[in-house]
């Protein structure tokens, strides 16, 4: 049987001690369920903006191991189910500094929404990670009237019902705190206000005393921009 000299297996043993040095001595296979990783948020938690809207700063993760960056990992970012909204895009992969990125589309809905970061493993399991955000009432959209747009009345004297509007965004989420500008278009009568800012539930109102004249007397709403602006309410003054 032949051998193989002696100064053939000399540098063959010399490539493969190197190999095994670059290798930190361990040529195993990574982990497929990813759990020798670790999973971080570098930026982007708990932000707030209006439904409907991208974030204003993006999401950003970080996937290490043993404390050194991993580049080259999918990381999806994912709405839990009862969530809406959407990630754009919605998985990313990691660069040179173990980061990957992207940019949280919020839902229709106001409050409290999740969107999780997962690290993309061949099995089930691997590191997440969850983001928050606040999502708030977009501009207003909509004005709309609650109470009734004609009511009966008698001269110099104060309606029944006050005058109450809503105002919305498009997604039909109570716009807060949004001035709503009133005024006197027929009649002479006065309001108790100028302008109103509308409450939590987005509802502004004024108080409505007629005119001394007999006849229709009216008096608009207005929110610039939105559509059903102005509304306008009339009282039929008989007395």
């Amino acid at each position: 049987m032949k051998t193989t000299p002696l100064r053939y297996l000399r540098p063959l043993a010399a490539a493969l001690t190197a190999v095994a040095i670059a290798c930190g001595g361990d040529l195993t296979l990574p982990d497929p369920s990813g759990s020798e990783m670790d999973l971080s948020k570098v930026r982007g938690d708990g932000q707030e903006g209006p439904v409907g809207e991208a974030l204003p700063e993006p999401l950003v993760v970080r996937v290490e191991t043993g404390g050194l960056p991993v580049a080259g990992r999918q990381i999806a970012f994912v709405v839990p189910e009862g969530e809406s909204g959407h990630a754009d895009p919605d998985t990313a992969t990691t660069n040179s500094d173990g980061e990957a990125l992207t940019t949280w589309v919020l839902g229709p809905t106001t409050g409290a929404h999740e969107l999780e970061a997962r690290l993309v493993t061949e099995v089930p399991g691997g590191p997440s990670l969850l983001f928050q955000a606040s999502a708030v009432a977009a501009g207003p959209d909509t004005l709309r009237p609650l109470s009734p747009l004609f009511q009966p009345g008698r001269r110099g004297q104060t309606l029944d019902d006050p005058l109450v509007v809503a105002v919305v965004d498009r997604f039909g989420n109570p716009v807060a705190d949004y001035p709503v500008a009133w005024r006197v278009t027929a009649g002479q009568g006065a309001l108790s206000a100028e302008e109103t800012p509308t409450d939590g539930t987005g509802i502004a109102t004024v108080i409505w005393t007629l005119g001394g004249g007999i006849g229709v007397q009216k008096v608009t709403a207005t929110v610039p921009g939105a559509t059903g602006s102005p509304v306008t309410f009339s009282a039929t003054v008989l007395f």
